[in-house]
């Protein structure tokens, strides 16, 4: 791996306290110069800082819930003069509903969470990227981002406007450099994946993997780019 490319590099995660971000945050600490961390559970934000310490890492912790747009704000307002040269949208939220069950509540959440959080950081954070002519932009999506389903229908809507976003933020801002990556992976060995009892959590993604791939993927800085990747589970029984 090209750790070079990352070891001056300072990143914002969302969704730190959920098992992605968290394995995100884990795997991209030794490579990095800083990490500025988010989540909505203060004890889960402890527990992640607690290891961080451990490891002797620089970071600074941020509690936001983005299901309140002041907060999306209060966090822009917060971090936009913390240099950010990498961009982790990994912050979700899964309801399992049916279109016909979901609220109105239930629709501007999972949109306020999943889509319009990554649409305001990145659109603040891009302007500074493009000013240094380098940065990254991670966006998770899920294999929802191309698919429906008749269980899940306003996070399938959520994550195809994720894709959405992240085509027209990649098509936007190559030409300076920026990186614009969308990663949809089936579903993770998560708390929030134990909340689907209609599949195997034995044969979900590990999020240990999936942050390893990640790592691997932002440490390309010539030409290659993998532009939109979808990663899927390999099951052998």
């Amino acid at each position: 791996m090209r750790e070079d490319v990352l070891k001056d590099k300072n990143v914002l995660i969302t969704g730190a306290t959920g098992g992605l971000g968290r394995a995100i945050a884990l795997e991209l600490a030794p490579k990095v110069n800083s990490l500025f961390l988010v989540g909505r559970d203060e004890i889960k934000l402890l527990e992640l800082e607690e290891e961080l310490h451990a490891m002797d890492k620089t970071y600074t912790s941020f509690q936001a819930d983005f299901r309140n747009d002041s907060e999306i704000l209060s966090l822009i307002e917060q971090t936009m003069d913390k240099d950010i040269d990498i961009l982790i949208n990994s912050a979700g939220t899964f309801p399992l509903k049916n279109i016909a069950s979901s609220t109105l509540q239930d629709f501007n959440e999972c949109l306020s969470v999943n889509v319009k959080a990554p649409f305001l950081l990145s659109r603040i954070f891009s302007e500074l990227m493009k000013e240094k002519r380098w940065g990254r932009i991670v966006n998770i999506g899920s294999s929802s981002s191309y698919n429906g389903s008749e269980d899940t229908g306003v996070y399938c809507i959520s994550k195809h406007a994720l894709l959405g976003l992240t085509k027209s933020l990649y098509k936007e801002l190559k030409d300076y450099d920026v990186r614009v990556y969308s990663v949809s992976p089936g579903s993770i060995q998560t708390e929030m994946g134990k909340t689907d009892t209609r599949q195997n959590f034995d044969t979900f993604l590990k999020p240990e993997e999936i942050a390893e791939y990640i790592a691997f993927i932002l440490s390309f800085d010539k030409e290659l780019i993998s532009e939109e990747i979808r990663l899927n589970r390999f099951v052998i029984e």
